[in-house]
């Protein structure tokens, strides 16, 4: 009895030696098991470690070649900006410079159109006022820029052809003459610029224009030469187509005095 009981209890020692073993052989696995994981984990964490240390130096580096390249862009850009900044001032150097040249120009263009207002008062005694006028308006526009320089001179230039024009016509009408202090009604024959003439409608009274340098123009009245009467008052005949055509004789004004051709 007591070698059975012996025997199951060393039995039992065995059956609980021999669990406790595959016990510890299993935690030993285990214990091996986890910690080939966590070697696992560890070397993954070591790599992804040394990766991410890598990826930071290359982005580091990245960024110093990217920070390099920008200054190197910024210093171009600084010297480009400098170069632009210096080459806007010329510009603007010029410019006001040409300003002020053209601004003399017009200052002095707007004095000479203005000026030739004389000219056209001490010119030939047709439509004066009507020129003076156009000359005056050029002026006044080109001072308040209304119109440029270009406008100013070809306009003026107009003014003079059509002055000069009227060298080239002929025209008869019928007016009054203020003349010593009395008017008379006659008629008027103006021959290019050169003169006119005037002969009262008794046909009594001739004038024809003259000019001299120190009086300007004037009306010269016909009284003792017959011969001079009669031609002109032929010539007024002849403009009005009341007589044949033909040549006639008329005074015109050369220098201070007048000379009849």
């Amino acid at each position: 009895m007591i070698k059975l009981i012996f025997f199951v209890f060393i039995f039992s020692i065995e059956l609980i030696a021999q669990e406790t073993l595959e016990s510890i052989q299993r935690q030993i696995k285990a214990v091996q098991a986890e910690t080939t994981r966590e070697n696992k984990m560890h070397q993954d964490e070591k790599k992804r470690h040394a990766d991410f240390i890598e990826n930071g130096r290359k982005k580091v580096l990245a960024l110093n070649n990217q920070k390099t390249s920008l200054t190197n862009d910024m210093d171009s850009i600084r010297v480009e900006l400098k170069r632009i900044q210096e080459h806007r001032q010329k510009s603007l150097s010029r410019l006001h410079f040409y300003e002020q040249k053209k601004k003399k120009y017009r200052e002095s263009l707007i004095q000479k159109i203005d000026s030739l207002q004389y000219i056209f008062q001490t010119d030939f005694p047709y439509k004066n006022t009507e020129s003076i006028k156009e000359i005056s308006d050029i002026a006044f526009q080109l001072k308040q820029a209304y119109i440029n320089e270009l406008d100013a001179i070809t306009r003026s230039v107009e003014v003079f052809l059509n002055r000069i024009q009227l060298g080239y016509t002929t025209e008869v009408w019928k007016g009054e003459l203020s003349v010593e202090n009395r008017k008379l009604r006659g008629s008027f024959l103006r021959y290019g610029a050169i003169t006119t003439i005037f002969v009262r409608l008794d046909a009594q009274e001739v004038y024809y224009l003259s000019k001299n340098s120190e009086t300007g123009f004037s009306w010269t009245p016909v009284k003792e030469d017959l011969e001079l009467r009669t031609k002109l008052k032929e010539a007024l005949k002849v403009a009005e187509a009341k007589t044949a055509p033909k040549i006639v004789e008329i005074p015109i004004y050369l220098l201070k005095e007048a000379h009849h051709d």
